[in-house]
């Protein structure tokens, strides 16, 4: 009987340790997205020792952006850097943004722990899509007359990449895992289109012109990146070559379950 009891004992310690090696899969939720109003998950498997791959994806529907304040001193911070427009005239707290976006990674874990648990290198790639209204105001003149004109501008800027990022993943029990975006960068490009869907028919060719060259000088635009059309139509703007993309990925943190 006991020598039964040792061999039942035995062989249901064999399959949980079989079991936990074969947790190969996790599924995983991005608490720090969760935060800003935007749902992400992402699905890691593990293929060898040390490597895994991974692809994540997240939607944020068009809404007004949490933490706006916050928002506004971050896009202050990066008008600095950026050498073909201005968003100063922008209203960044009254801005309704959306976005969706996908990432595939593959992972190098370090340590003897092997993959999925430790410090690890990531190699990714990453397509965001941000659409939004976004209303700027513009001063000018009309005959004369001083005239302050409010445009709702529908914005989308499309960014594809490619970059690296150390993270730690943590387990916690034997289930589920912690997974800590520490900090990388990704670079790439940038396609940018806006239009203000505006009649303009009812002013004459001379405001159309002045009002272009007004939002060329209140934009501070580079027309050797970026194209401006005013017409009977409204205001039109896009990308006329390939735009650098530049940002950081890290400050992230996941909780994960693993199957």
């Amino acid at each position: 009987m006991k020598k039964s009891f040792g061999i039942l004992f035995f062989i249901f310690i064999t399959i949980q340790s079989f079991a936990q090696e074969e947790r190969r899969e996790i599924l995983k939720v991005n608490l720090s997205a969760a935060a800003m109003q935007t749902a992400t998950i992402q699905y890691e498997k593990v293929f060898g020792r040390h490597f895994s791959l991974a692809i994540g994806g997240g939607f944020r529907p068009k809404k007004l952006f949490p933490y706006a304040k916050d928002l506004e001193k971050y896009v202050d911070f990066a008008d600095n850097k950026i050498d073909y427009i201005s968003f100063a005239n922008v209203r960044k707290t009254e801005s309704k943004i959306g976005m969706y976006h996908l990432t595939p990674e593959m992972r190098f874990y370090f340590g003897n722990k092997g993959a999925p648990i430790g410090t690890y290198l990531s190699v990714f790639g990453k397509y965001n899509h941000f659409y939004g209204d976004v209303p700027v105001f513009i001063d000018t003149e009309y005959r004369g007359v001083p005239v302050r004109l409010e445009l709702p501008v529908d914005t989308k800027l499309q960014t594809t990449s490619l970059g690296l990022m150390i993270g730690r993943q943590f387990r916690i029990g034997e289930r589920f895992t912690f997974d800590w975006y520490v900090i990388g960068g990704h670079f790439g490009r940038v396609k940018v289109h806006g239009e203000s869907n505006q009649n303009l028919e009812g002013f004459d060719d001379d405001f159309r012109k002045n009002l272009r060259n007004k939002i060329i000088e209140t934009f501070k635009i580079n027309e050797d990146y970026l194209g401006l059309v005013v017409d009977n139509q409204g205001v039109r703007i896009d990308n006329v070559r390939q735009l650098n993309y530049l940002n950081l990925r890290g400050f992230g943190f996941n909780l994960g379950y693993r199957f």
